[in-house]
Protein backbone atom coordinates (compact mmCIF):
# COMPACT_ATOMS: atom_id res chain seq x y z
CA UNK A 1 0.00 0.00 0.00
CA UNK A 2 2.77 2.61 0.73
CA UNK A 3 4.37 1.68 -2.41
CA UNK A 4 1.18 2.46 -4.56
CA UNK A 5 0.99 6.08 -2.42
CA UNK A 6 4.40 7.04 -2.62
CA UNK A 7 4.11 6.46 -6.56
CA UNK A 8 0.73 8.49 -6.88
CA UNK A 9 2.57 10.87 -4.82
CA UNK A 10 5.85 11.45 -6.59
CA UNK A 11 3.97 11.62 -10.08
CA UNK A 12 1.27 14.16 -8.85
CA UNK A 13 4.56 16.37 -7.28
CA UNK A 14 6.27 15.47 -10.79
CA UNK A 15 3.20 16.80 -13.18
CA UNK A 16 2.47 20.04 -10.66
CA UNK A 17 6.34 20.64 -10.43
CA UNK A 18 6.24 20.61 -14.34
CA UNK A 19 4.25 23.10 -14.92
CA UNK A 20 5.57 25.54 -12.80
CA UNK A 21 8.37 25.51 -14.42
CA UNK A 22 6.78 26.06 -17.90
CA UNK A 23 5.37 28.94 -16.02
CA UNK A 24 8.91 29.90 -14.34
CA UNK A 25 10.47 29.51 -17.43
CA UNK A 26 10.08 33.26 -19.57
CA UNK A 27 12.16 34.78 -21.99
CA UNK A 28 12.07 38.75 -21.55
CA UNK A 29 12.81 40.59 -25.29
CA UNK A 30 13.50 44.65 -24.78
CA UNK A 31 12.85 46.03 -28.75
CA UNK A 32 11.62 48.98 -30.77
CA UNK A 33 8.92 48.28 -32.84
CA UNK A 34 9.16 50.70 -35.74
CA UNK A 35 6.36 51.77 -38.56
CA UNK A 36 7.31 54.64 -41.15
CA UNK A 37 3.27 55.90 -41.79
CA UNK A 38 3.40 57.95 -45.53
CA UNK A 39 1.60 60.65 -45.20
CA UNK A 40 -0.15 62.88 -48.44
CA UNK A 41 -1.14 66.44 -47.85
CA UNK A 42 -3.00 67.54 -50.79
CA UNK A 43 -4.00 70.89 -51.66
CA UNK A 44 -7.94 70.75 -50.56
CA UNK A 45 -8.08 73.35 -48.32
CA UNK A 46 -9.40 72.63 -44.91
CA UNK A 47 -12.81 74.45 -43.77
CA UNK A 48 -10.77 75.35 -40.36
CA UNK A 49 -8.85 78.40 -40.36
CA UNK A 50 -5.95 79.03 -37.77
CA UNK A 51 -4.86 82.23 -36.71
CA UNK A 52 -1.43 81.44 -36.98
CA UNK A 53 -1.11 79.61 -40.11
CA UNK A 54 -3.95 81.20 -42.51
CA UNK A 55 -5.28 78.20 -44.09
CA UNK A 56 -5.21 74.34 -42.87
CA UNK A 57 -4.94 71.38 -45.03
CA UNK A 58 -5.78 67.86 -43.36
CA UNK A 59 -3.99 64.30 -43.48
CA UNK A 60 -4.65 60.86 -42.41
CA UNK A 61 -3.29 57.50 -42.95
CA UNK A 62 -3.31 54.41 -42.19
CA UNK A 63 -0.38 51.55 -41.59
CA UNK A 64 -0.44 47.69 -40.22
CA UNK A 65 2.23 47.68 -37.60
CA UNK A 66 2.87 43.80 -37.75
CA UNK A 67 4.67 42.51 -34.57
CA UNK A 68 6.15 39.36 -36.29
CA UNK A 69 8.88 41.88 -38.26
CA UNK A 70 10.42 42.51 -35.53
CA UNK A 71 12.94 40.03 -35.79
CA UNK A 72 13.72 40.35 -31.53
CA UNK A 73 10.11 38.93 -31.03
CA UNK A 74 9.42 37.09 -34.42
CA UNK A 75 10.28 33.46 -32.68
CA UNK A 76 8.13 34.18 -29.71
CA UNK A 77 5.20 35.96 -31.25
CA UNK A 78 2.83 33.26 -30.47
CA UNK A 79 4.33 32.78 -26.85
CA UNK A 80 3.62 36.62 -25.66
CA UNK A 81 2.63 36.72 -21.75
CA UNK A 82 3.00 40.44 -21.90
CA UNK A 83 3.79 43.70 -23.34
CA UNK A 84 4.70 47.08 -20.92
CA UNK A 85 5.02 49.96 -23.86
CA UNK A 86 7.34 52.21 -22.28
CA UNK A 87 7.73 55.03 -24.49
CA UNK A 88 7.35 56.09 -28.35
CA UNK A 89 9.04 58.38 -30.49
CA UNK A 90 7.28 60.06 -33.99
CA UNK A 91 9.55 62.32 -36.24
CA UNK A 92 8.09 63.73 -39.00
CA UNK A 93 10.44 63.95 -42.30
CA UNK A 94 10.24 66.01 -44.52
CA UNK A 95 9.53 69.03 -43.05
CA UNK A 96 11.04 72.08 -44.72
CA UNK A 97 11.90 76.10 -44.35
CA UNK A 98 7.91 77.40 -42.99
CA UNK A 99 5.86 73.78 -43.03
CA UNK A 100 4.45 72.89 -39.90
CA UNK A 101 2.25 70.39 -38.96
CA UNK A 102 -0.14 72.12 -36.77
CA UNK A 103 -1.61 69.47 -35.42
CA UNK A 104 -1.11 65.38 -34.97
CA UNK A 105 -2.73 62.66 -33.41
CA UNK A 106 -1.57 59.19 -33.34
CA UNK A 107 -4.31 56.83 -33.01
CA UNK A 108 -4.88 53.20 -33.06
CA UNK A 109 -7.46 51.17 -34.35
CA UNK A 110 -9.58 49.58 -31.44
CA UNK A 111 -8.59 51.85 -29.14
CA UNK A 112 -11.41 54.86 -28.09
CA UNK A 113 -9.07 58.52 -28.97
CA UNK A 114 -5.74 59.06 -29.26
CA UNK A 115 -2.49 57.57 -27.90
CA UNK A 116 -1.41 60.82 -27.71
CA UNK A 117 -1.24 64.51 -29.88
CA UNK A 118 1.05 66.91 -30.63
CA UNK A 119 0.92 70.70 -31.98
CA UNK A 120 3.72 72.78 -33.70
CA UNK A 121 5.82 70.46 -35.39
CA UNK A 122 8.23 71.80 -37.66
CA UNK A 123 11.82 71.22 -39.18
CA UNK A 124 13.71 71.78 -35.81
CA UNK A 125 10.53 72.02 -33.01
CA UNK A 126 9.16 69.08 -31.41
CA UNK A 127 10.66 66.58 -34.11
CA UNK A 128 11.26 63.97 -32.99
CA UNK A 129 8.81 64.01 -30.21
CA UNK A 130 8.91 62.01 -27.21
CA UNK A 131 5.26 62.81 -25.27
CA UNK A 132 6.15 62.23 -21.65
CA UNK A 133 4.27 59.37 -20.33
CA UNK A 134 1.79 60.83 -18.02
CA UNK A 135 -1.44 59.06 -16.80
CA UNK A 136 -3.76 59.42 -19.49
CA UNK A 137 -0.94 58.22 -22.18
CA UNK A 138 -0.13 55.41 -19.88
CA UNK A 139 -3.88 54.50 -19.83
CA UNK A 140 -3.94 54.44 -23.58
CA UNK A 141 -1.01 52.42 -23.89
CA UNK A 142 -2.58 49.74 -21.35
CA UNK A 143 -4.85 49.52 -23.55
CA UNK A 144 -2.73 49.38 -26.97
CA UNK A 145 -0.24 46.91 -25.45
CA UNK A 146 -3.83 44.53 -24.80
CA UNK A 147 -4.42 44.96 -28.58
CA UNK A 148 -0.31 43.67 -29.08
CA UNK A 149 -1.20 40.40 -27.07
CA UNK A 150 -4.57 39.96 -28.97
CA UNK A 151 -3.91 40.81 -32.21
CA UNK A 152 -0.10 40.42 -32.64
CA UNK A 153 -0.39 43.81 -35.04
CA UNK A 154 -1.30 47.56 -34.70
CA UNK A 155 -3.28 49.48 -37.47
CA UNK A 156 -2.12 52.64 -36.71
CA UNK A 157 -3.92 56.04 -38.56
CA UNK A 158 -1.41 59.67 -38.02
CA UNK A 159 -3.97 62.19 -38.44
CA UNK A 160 -3.61 66.08 -38.24
CA UNK A 161 -3.49 69.26 -40.15
CA UNK A 162 -0.15 71.55 -41.67
CA UNK A 163 -0.33 74.60 -42.64
CA UNK A 164 1.14 74.03 -46.60
CA UNK A 165 0.45 71.49 -48.91
CA UNK A 166 0.72 69.82 -51.18
CA UNK A 167 3.08 68.17 -48.97
CA UNK A 168 4.64 64.31 -48.79
CA UNK A 169 5.82 63.07 -45.47
CA UNK A 170 6.72 60.66 -43.58
CA UNK A 171 5.36 59.74 -40.09
CA UNK A 172 8.47 57.76 -38.09
CA UNK A 173 7.00 55.94 -35.30
CA UNK A 174 8.89 54.05 -32.55
CA UNK A 175 7.41 52.17 -29.85
CA UNK A 176 9.88 51.35 -26.64
CA UNK A 177 8.37 47.65 -25.53
CA UNK A 178 9.53 45.25 -22.86
CA UNK A 179 7.91 41.55 -24.30
CA UNK A 180 7.96 38.60 -21.66
CA UNK A 181 7.42 35.43 -23.58
CA UNK A 182 6.91 31.67 -22.44
CA UNK A 183 8.47 29.28 -25.20
CA UNK A 184 7.65 25.75 -23.14
CA UNK A 185 3.74 27.14 -23.42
Amino acid sequence: MKKPLLFLSITTLLLFSCNAIKDAITVPITTTLKVDVPLSVSATKSLNLNNKAGTVYNFSADKVLEIADNVDINAYINKIKSVNLTGVTITIVTLNGTEEVLTLDVSVSGVTGPVFSMTNITATTNNPFSPVITSAIQSQLDLVEAKVIADRKLTITVSGTTNAAPLTLTAKLSFDAKFVCMPLN
